[in-house]
C-alpha cells in the first residue's frame, strides 16, 4: 500500500457498488484505474457478507492505494445478488436504504483514519448515497454499470409507468424514449414488467437523483451508442451534470495490471479450462455462461444439452452448482459423462481470459452487460439467452441494432426447444449468418479498444474527469 506520509493528503475516493457481480466488476475496474493514478486513494465498500467472501480472494494491485472496507446489511449474499434477491428486488433495495447511518459513520471514520473523503462514487441504483454526499458537502458521482440505452430508458420511467400503467411482454410499441428508436414493450427491461409495487416505487423514486449527481460515468463507449449518449449528455447538462462514456471499463485493466485484465473474484475460478482450450482448434469452441444469477429448469437444461450434443461442436460450459433449479446432481453427472469427449464444464471460469482465447468461436450468454461488452471487445459473436433485469434489452441491441448476435424462440410455455437450439447454434457456428456477425463484431472490437487507448474518447473523458477531481 502506498505511503500516507506525503506533505499533502491524497484525494480520497469512496466507491460503493450494488453488491452484485455485474455491478461490482465495472466499479472495481474503474477503482483500479483511479488508484493507479498518483495522488489518489480509494476505499471500496461492500456489504459485510460479500466483503467477508471477497477478501478470501483479494489481492491488492501493486503500486496502488486501494483497500476494501464494509458496512452491515441484514441480507446475507456472500456471492452477490442471487436469483432470490432479483425476484424480490423491491424488498431488497428498500432494505439497503437502512445502510445510510452506517455509510455516514464509515465516511467519518475513514476521513479521520486516512484523509477526508473527497467524493462518493456509487452505483446508480443506490440513489440514497446522494443524501450522504450532501450531508458531508462532497460530490456524488454515479457509476452506470450498463448501456447508455439503459440510462435513457431509466430516465423515462415516470412516463413509462405513468398512471399505474403496467408494461407487458408483447409487441406493443413504446415510442416515448428519446435517444432510442421505437421499442416493443417486450424489449423494455424485464424488471419494469414485474408485478412488484415496492420495486415500482423505488424505480420512480431514484430517477430524479441522477440530476443531482455531479457526473455520470457510463460503462460503454460512444461509438457503440451515439444517439443515446448524445441525448443523455444534453439532457443532464441542463442541470449541470456531466455524462461521460468511459468504457469498456474492463479494458482499463490492460493498462494498469501486469497480468492483463482480471475480473472481480467472488467465486473460485477453474483455470484448468484454459489448458483445455489450448488443445482446441482456432475458433471452434462455444462458450456458455448464464452469469452469476440466472437459473434454469431441469427440462430446459435437457433441451439445451440435447441441442449441444447434436451439433457436435466443442463447448466450454460454466455450470454453477445453483444454476439448475433444485440442484439435481445426477443430471449434471449424466451430462458431463455423456459429453466428456465433446465439452468441458467448470463451476466458474476466468471469463476475461476465456473470451480472449483464440479457440472461442461464440458466446451463449444471459446478456448481462459485462458479458456483452467483454464479448464485443474480444470480437466474439453472441447467442442471446436473457433471463432477467435489462438483459432482454441488451439482447435486442445485440441482435437487431448491432447485428452481432442471434436469439432463440421460446414456446408458449417459455421453453426453448432442442430443435431451435440446434438450428441457431449451427447458423452461428457454421453458417453464413455467423460469418457476417463475426465480421461486424470485429469492427466494434476495434472501436472499443481504440476508445480506451491514449487519445481515445473514453480514455480522454476519464482523464478529464480525474483532472477535475484533482483540481477541486
Amino acid at each position: 500500500m502506498a505511503s500516507q506520509g506525503t506533505s499533502s493528503p491524497k484525494i480520497h475516493v469512496l466507491a460503493f457498488p450494488v453488491p452484485g457481480q455485474g455491478h461490482i466488476t465495472p466499479m472495481m475496474h474503474l477503482c483500479k484505474k483511479i488508484a493507479a493514478r498518483d495522488g489518489f486513494t480509494v476505499s471500496f465498500v461492500n456489504v459485510d457478507s460479500l466483503h467477508d467472501e471477497m477478501i478470501k480472494h483479494w489481492r491488492a494491485p501493486s503500486n496502488t492505494d486501494l483497500r476494501l472496507v464494509s458496512i452491515p446489511l441484514s441480507w446475507k449474499i456472500p456471492h452477490g445478488l442471487d436469483a432470490y434477491t432479483l425476484t424480490h428486488s423491491g424488498e431488497f433495495f428498500k432494505t439497503t436504504i437502512e445502510m445510510i447511518p452506517s455509510l455516514e459513520h464509515l465516511v467519518s471514520k475513514l476521513s479521520l483514519e486516512i484523509s477526508p473523503v473527497r467524493c462518493i462514487i456509487s452505483d446508480y441504483f443506490f440513489f440514497w448515497t446522494q443524501d450522504v454526499a450532501d450531508k458531508f458537502g462532497i460530490p456524488r458521482i454515479v457509476l452506470w454499470p450498463g448501456s447508455a440505452a439503459w440510462t435513457t430508458i431509466e430516465y423515462h420511467i415516470p412516463e413509462l409507468i405513468a398512471g399505474g400503467h403496467k408494461l407487458v411482454a408483447d409487441e406493443s410499441i413504446v415510442d416515448i424514449i428519446k435517444g432510442l428508436g421505437p421499442l416493443h414493450q417486450a424489449d423494455v427491461p424485464l424488471y419494469l414488467q414485474a408485478d412488484d409495487h415496492l420495486w415500482a416505487e423505488y424505480s420512480v423514486q431514484r430517477v430524479p437523483y441522477i440530476r443531482k449527481a455531479s457526473c455520470v460515468l457510463v460503462n460503454s463507449f460512444y461509438d457503440l451508442e451515439p444517439e443515446a449518449s448524445d441525448f443523455m449528455a444534453a439532457e443532464l447538462r441542463k442541470g449541470g451534470t456531466e455524462y461521460l462514456s468511459v468504457g469498456p471499463m474492463f479494458l482499463l485493466d490492460e493498462q494498469t495490471s501486469e497480468i492483463g485484465p482480471t475480473n472481480v473474484v467472488l467465486r473460485n475460478e477453474d483455470a484448468e479450462c484454459l489448458r483445455w482450450l489450448d488443445k482446441q482448434e482456432k475458433a471452434s469452441v462455444l462458450y456458455i455462461s448464464f452469469g452469476s444469477i440466472a437459473v434454469v429448469t431441469v427440462e430446459q437444461f435437457e433441451e439445451l444439452a440435447v441441442g449441444l450434443e447434436a451439433i457436435g461442436k466443442p463447448f466450454l460450459w460454466v455450470l454453477r452448482p445453483e444454476l439448475l433449479i433444485g440442484n439435481p446432481v445426477e443430471k449434471y453427472k449424466e451430462f458431463c459423462e455423456r459429453t466428456s469427449k465433446q465439452g468441458f464444464t467448470v463451476s466458474w471460469a476466468p471469463q476475461l481470459r476465456v473470451l480472449k482465447h483464440p479457440s472461442i468461436a461464440a458466446h451463449l450468454s444471459h446478456c448481462g452487460w459485462n458479458s456483452v461488452l467483454e464479448s464485443i471487445s474480444n470480437g466474439v459473436p453472441l447467442l442471446c439467452w436473457p433471463w432477467g433485469a435489462e438483459q432482454n434489452t441488451n439482447a435486442k441491441l445485440v441482435i437487431h441494432d448491432w447485428k452481432i448476435g442471434a436469439g432463440f424462440e421460446r414456446g408458449a410455455n417459455g421453453l426453448i426447444g432442442r430443435g431451435d437450439i440446434e438450428k441457431t447454434l449451427r447458423e452461428v457456428m457454421d453458417g453464413e449468418r455467423g460469418k457476417q456477425m463475426k465480421d461486424t463484431v470485429e469492427v466494434l472490437k476495434c472501436k472499443a479498444r481504440k476508445a480506451v487507448e491514449s487519445g481515445g474518447r473514453s480514455a480522454a473523458s476519464l482523464d478529464g474527469f480525474l483532472k477535475g477531481l484533482s483540481s477541486q
